[in-house]
């Protein structure tokens, strides 16, 4: 069974709920792999923070984000979702190639939000509802005739921009994305398990949650949500790690932490 038709199964309705962590090269990718996740996802953010670039940065040329996520997908055997930003493309056929690009990889799944401009200084400016939904359905039409299990998530990512926080807003673009087509809906930034039931409501296909706090596992699970990432935290936990090891190096117990690391062994077991 391809990697597509797996995560695409995945998503059917009535299936588990499941956990899709964010790798950002391919030893985290391995690491999520040997833990059993059934998938995973890359995130952009820590793919660009490895790599010394910002989030989302203009600097950072594509090709090298094509490769990370070409990359990853080599490293494990489990279904891997590429996280494509605002499909890295000014224009809806630019969104068309990229897709198919990591289509032709053997992502199982990629992810396209409503970003217009990343480097506003007033915060990210976004696509209108319409010209949002063309692109979905550039990404959709790009892949379909390839790989028909192939996962198209569209995202808005309105309640991390600067207005108000609108959930009629998102309830607008989610409805519009699930109509041009897209297999699973996202919006990040939703406060509490009520909105997110609000959110849900109006929709039909399955979504993707970003915790937020009070969001457990459980509660998520109770409410019928299927899929949960986990972003770029997973990587911001790591390097806060690493912050609070070396700002106590100095302190009495501040070598302990080389009793609580993985063994080498263990990392060679994984890596291949």
């Amino acid at each position: 069974m391809n990697a597509s038709k797996r995560f695409n199964d995945l998503h059917r309705p009535g299936s588990p709920m499941f956990v899709m962590p964010n790798a950002w090269d391919e030893g985290s990718a391995r690491l999520i792999e040997q833990l059993e996740y059934p998938t995973l996802g890359t995130t952009s953010a820590g793919i660009a923070y490895a790599h010394g670039y910002g989030d989302s940065s203009v600097t950072m040329d594509n090709q090298f984000r094509f490769d990370a996520i070409d990359r990853i997908v080599r490293a494990v055997r489990i279904p891997v979702s590429a996280d494509l930003e605002n499909g890295l493309a000014k224009t809806a056929e630019g969104v068309e190639s990229n897709f198919r690009q990591v289509s032709d990889m053997g992502c199982g799944g990629a992810s396209i939000e409503d970003i217009a401009d990343y480097s506003s200084p007033q915060g990210p400016l976004f696509f209108s509802v319409e010209q949002a939904s063309e692109r979905v359905i550039a990404a959709c039409e790009a892949v379909r005739t390839r790989n028909p299990h192939f996962v198209v998530t569209a995202r808005t990512d309105y309640l991390l921009g600067s207005h108000e926080y609108s959930l009629s807003e998102v309830i607008r673009r989610l409805t519009a994305f699930e109509a041009a087509g897209a297999d699973c809906l996202f919006a990040p930034g939703l406060r509490s398990m009520e909105d997110l039931k609000t959110v849900q409501s109006e929709l039909s296909k399955p979504i993707n949650v970003l915790p937020a706090k009070r969001m457990t596992l459980d509660r998520l699970r109770a409410a019928g949500i299927q899929r949960v990432s986990l972003g770029s935290s997973l990587f911001r936990a790591a390097y806060k790690q690493i912050a609070m090891v070396l700002a106590e190096l100095d302190q009495v117990t501040g070598m302990d932490y080389m009793q609580r690391a993985l063994a080498p062994g263990h990392l060679e077991k994984i890596m291949r």
